[in-house]
């Protein structure tokens, strides 16, 4: 495969891992709603990451989903509809993981946490082709 098109799928399927990880947080015994809104951040921006790869778009490293998806809209303006929303899991990208009182995240935090990370996924795996029914190399 094409090692573009195998980066985009790798950067995919880690977002996958992530959403999954999110699920089985919050959905536990004892659910612990920082690290599932952390897993729902973190499969947003590997999910953003996959599409910028796939358009050939080098982004710096960074957590900042407002930046991910100011360069995504740059290849389909259809990413603005997460602007209103999805910055917020940017907070949870490093600060959730130390301690900080006013990064708590609460049950609801972490399930709108998860939807989000769900919605930019999902369209993201809309947007691009089926990597796995790509011819291989």
């Amino acid at each position: 495969m094409d090692p573009k098109l195998e980066m985009t799928r790798q950067w995919l399927m880690l977002a996958d891992d992530d959403l999954r990880l999110a699920r089985f947080i919050l959905d536990g015994d004892d659910p612990i709603y920082w690290a599932a809104a952390f897993h729902s951040q973190q499969c947003a921006e590997k999910a953003l990451k996959s599409f910028l790869t796939f358009h050939n778009i080098r982004a710096k490293k960074s957590h900042e989903i407002d930046y991910l998806l100011e360069l995504c809209c740059r290849v389909n303006p259809d990413f603005e509809q997460f602007k209103q929303t999805a910055g917020k899991l940017t907070e949870y990208a490093v600060d959730s993981r130390y301690p900080a009182p006013h990064h708590y995240a609460s049950d609801e935090d972490a399930k709108q946490a998860i939807e989000i990370a769900r919605s930019i996924y999902e369209f993201i795996l809309k947007s691009l082709p089926d990597l796995e029914k790509l011819p291989q190399e």
